[in-house]
């Protein structure tokens, strides 16, 4: 997989219609994509994403995520609402410059949408790779629902369009609109092109909420199935830490088991199974086979992750395998949850802060629990999508002294 996936002729991206009609044309082909990539990892530069220096903003909405949780005063509670809450906010205010409270109907709202994308889509869905039109129940409802999720953000790039200041350029918008002032295209397959803005917007909150949150869902509910991994865990927290501060990354170095902990859930529920499809750019030989042009490349990432031949126990979760005899952090190259290539996961330096920092604050004040003794455990079977999602789970979240 990651000699093929760097190949650059098994790189390209289908012209898939529904899609195209929801994202815009400027997703349509690596030519028109590359662009926008670098345009938006400028932006993503602009206001720090994956640097340093923006850990205050994560950390500012982990400590209004745990105000919210320790609230709860320890009741019964599905966490889905607050997870995607809180990873919202941290794309939402890079690309609309705001965030909006845990109680706001509109961030419920759109991360409700968001989540239903991934369910309709489907995993390795027939008519994402057939070059017909296939009508169906599904589709017809992807494209409701993308369009509600499109009117919202057509109606922030109004109001930002409304109060535009080239002097001023405070979010992702400010700094598209800026673009497009200074070299608006006619193109339509260009991302400067301004039909394509909203859609090239949609896909980074794709790429930013759904998935850190579903893994942060999943990290809950293993570790009430993992009482001992948990216990680890806090023991090496309050180790490392302290209970007078909360964690940094700049501890993260000597946190190797909550690394481990990280690592093991990407393999484990392998949330993006079949990864996202490639095309094949031109006919081309790989390891002796013929791949013709327009081909659909699909990596089927599941199959890695849990290959008895590399792991030896795949179902079981064991985040030691991720610890050398030292009890150092090593994570081998199968592990590979963002993709590879020039079409690696664009947001993979945000998503590896926002779970490290998520986690390990979470941690350090609380502990996850069952809502009785005569509860079930979580259910480790999944809602099968674009994304695998796990099913509906209530438990308490415990305030650590």
């Amino acid at each position: 997989m990651r000699e093929a996936l760097q190949d650059t002729k098994l790189n390209d991206r289908g012209e898939n219609k529904t899609l195209i009609r929801i994202f815009g044309k400027s997703c349509s082909k690596w030519e028109n994509m590359g662009p926008y990539r670098s345009f938006a990892l400028t932006c993503f530069r602009q206001f720090g994403i994956g640097a340093s220096r923006f850990e205050e903003s994560i950390s500012k909405e982990s400590t209004y995520l745990i105000q919210e949780l320790a609230n709860l005063k320890g009741q019964a509670v599905d966490l889905t609402r607050y997870f995607n809450n809180a990873v919202s906010n941290i794309i939402s205010k890079v690309v609309f410059g705001i965030r909006f409270e845990f109680s706001d109907k509109h961030i419920h709202r759109l991360t409700d949408l968001l989540v239903r994308h991934h369910e309709l889509l489907g995993s390795g869905g027939v008519e994402i790779f057939l070059p017909i039109n296939i009508p169906s129940k599904a589709k017809q409802d992807l494209i409701k629902n993308d369009d509600e999720v499109l009117a919202f953000i057509n109606d922030m790039i109004e109001t930002h369009r409304e109060n535009f200041d080239p002097n001023n350029l405070n979010d992702v918008i400010d700094m598209w609109l800026n673009e497009i002032r200074l070299h608006k295209s006619d193109d339509p397959n260009s991302f400067r092109h301004p039909d394509n803005m909203a859609g090239q917007i949609f896909l980074l909150f794709l790429a930013g909420t759904d998935t850190t949150s579903n893994t942060l869902r999943w990290g809950t509910q293993y570790l009430v199935r993992n009482p001992m991994v948990q216990d680890r865990i806090h023991r090496e927290i309050d180790t490392v830490v302290g209970r007078n501060r909360l964690p940094k990354l700049a501890d993260k170095p000597y946190l190797p088991y909550i690394q481990a902990l990280i690592a093991e859930l990407h393999r484990i529920i392998s949330l993006v199974p079949l990864s996202i499809f490639h095309v094949a750019a031109d006919t081309t030989t790989f390891r002796g086979y013929t791949i013709p042009k327009n081909s659909v490349v699909i990596s089927n990432l599941y199959a890695v992750m849990h290959s008895p031949e590399l792991w030896g126990d795949p179902e079981e979760f064991r985040p030691e395998r991720f610890l050398d005899n030292e009890g150092n952090f090593r994570e081998p190259d199968e592990v590979i949850p963002y993709g590879v290539g020039r079409r690696v996961c664009l947001g993979e330096a945000l998503a590896r802060q926002e779970l490290f920092i998520f986690f390990a604050h979470l941690l350090h004040q609380f502990k996850f629990e069952k809502i009785s003794e005569d509860a079930p455990m979580p259910s480790l079977k999944p809602i099968e999508g674009a994304l695998i999602h796990p099913e509906p789970y209530e438990l308490r979240v415990i305030k650590r002294e």
